[in-house]
């Protein structure tokens, strides 16, 4: 059974424009089904958003699919979202938390540092080398 994390929409991102970064190296163990993801619908929304916005739609709409086949999808309102969490991370990155929690997750991959006081928050490079991987130097 593949490590399971949740992945903010950075690790997406980074992992999408930064060839030689970190993100993308978990994309690719996402691809290969080394690794499975988890997202909250926020998360889905930021990154195609973004990718519509610089790169067009058809782009966004074939990420979207790699995201979904390769991530379980939770609804951030099917999470309670308490407001402990959100004086943690703030109200944008609570659901992400959330769904962490709600998951038994150790792990919720990010380089936001809104998720510092997060226990379960990893920098993909610190990810990577708690999967045995060798990382590239930048955190991303």
């Amino acid at each position: 059974m593949p490590t399971k994390a949740v992945l903010d929409s950075n690790v997406f991102l980074f992992g999408f424009e930064r060839p030689r970064s970190n993100s993308h190296r978990i994309l690719e163990k996402l691809a290969a089904g080394e690794l499975r993801g988890v997202v909250t619908d926020r998360i889905v929304r930021e990154v195609i958003g973004y990718l519509r916005k610089y790169y067009g739609k058809d782009l966004a709409v074939q990420f979207r699919g790699y995201i979904l086949s390769t991530c379980d999808l939770i609804l951030e309102a099917d999470l309670d979202v308490r407001s402990d969490l959100v004086f943690l991370v703030g109200e944008k990155d609570a659901g992400a938390l959330a769904a962490a929690r709600a998951l038994g997750l150790a792990r919720l991959v990010s380089t936001d540092r809104d998720f510092a006081r997060a226990p379960e928050r990893r920098t993909p490079r610190e990810f990577l080398v708690e999967l045995r991987e060798k990382p590239a130097p930048s955190d991303e």
